[in-house]
C-alpha cells in the first residue's frame, strides 16, 4: 500500500482487542479506538538491539510515542479513569509492527508473518523472553498519515468511537507506542494496550476480602 498523496491523508483502522486467559486465548473482535500522527524523531528500527553483555536493551519512548502516551492519559483523567504506565515492551512489539507495515506494504492488525499474524501473539512472543503473564488483555490501535501531526492523530482516534474504546477502556493498566516513519515523512503509528489483572481473580480476591471482615 503505497500513498503519494500531494494532500495530507490519513488513515485509521479499527482497534482489536484480545484476552488470553490461563493460557487459552479468545479474541473478542472489538473496533477499538487506534492511533495518531507525531511530532518529532522517528524511530528508524522496530526491534529492540542487544547489549554488550548479550541481553535485550528495551527501547525508551521517542517525543512523538510519549505525547501520544501523555494525550491517553489526559482523557482517561477525564473520565476518572487509572493511569496508563509506559512499558517497554509494548513499544518494542509496536515498533515492529509498524516498521512490518511499511516494509510490507499493508495497513491492517493482521500480520503475513505466520506466528505473530494478531496483535495477542505478537505482546506473548515478545513476552516470552521476559515474563509471559497467565493472563493478558491486548488491545492495539493503528494508524498512517502522510505527514507528522500527533495532535491530529489523537483527534482522529477521539473522533472515531471504536479508537475511543482502547483508550478508554478501564482495565487496561499499561501502554506502549511504536512510531515508524519512511524517507517521504509518512509514517506508521502501532498503539498497544495491557491489562495482566484477571478481572475473575481480582473480584474473588475483593470478595474473599469483604467476607473476612465481617
Amino acid at each position: 500500500m503505497r500513498f503519494h498523496p500531494r494532500s495530507v491523508l490519513s488513515l485509521v483502522l479499527g482497534g482489536t482487542l484480545l484476552v488470553l486467559a490461563q493460557s487459552h486465548p479468545v479474541a473478542r473482535a472489538a473496533d477499538a479506538p487506534e492511533t495518531a500522527p507525531a511530532p518529532a524523531s522517528p524511530a528508524t528500527s522496530g526491534v529492540p538491539e542487544s547489549s554488550s553483555s548479550g541481553e535485550t536493551e528495551l527501547p525508551k519512548p521517542t517525543a512523538e510515542e510519549l505525547r501520544f502516551v501523555q494525550l491517553t492519559n489526559q482523557e482517561r483523567a477525564k473520565h476518572g479513569l487509572r493511569q496508563l504506565e509506559i512499558d517497554p515492551l509494548l513499544i518494542a512489539v509496536a515498533r515492529k509492527h509498524s516498521a512490518e507495515m511499511r516494509d510490507k506494504d499493508y495497513f491492517g492488525h493482521e500480520s503475513p508473518t505466520p506466528g505473530i499474524k494478531t496483535p495477542l501473539e505478537r505482546f506473548l512472543l515478545a513476552a516470552t523472553e521476559v515474563r509471559r503473564p497467565a493472563y493478558a488483555c491486548v488491545g492495539e490501535n493503528l494508524f498512517y498519515c502522510s505527514i507528522v501531526d500527533v495532535q491530529r492523530g489523537h483527534k482522529a482516534l477521539m473522533n472515531s468511537p471504536t479508537h475511543r474504546e482502547n483508550i478508554l477502556f478501564p482495565r487496561f493498566e499499561k501502554m506502549g507506542v511504536g512510531i515508524i516513519k519512511n524517507a517521504r515523512g509518512e509514517f506508521w503509528v502501532t498503539q498497544m494496550f495491557l491489562a495482566t489483572t484477571d478481572p475473575l481473580v481480582a473480584s474473588k480476591k475483593l470478595s474473599s476480602s469483604r467476607t473476612n471482615k465481617k
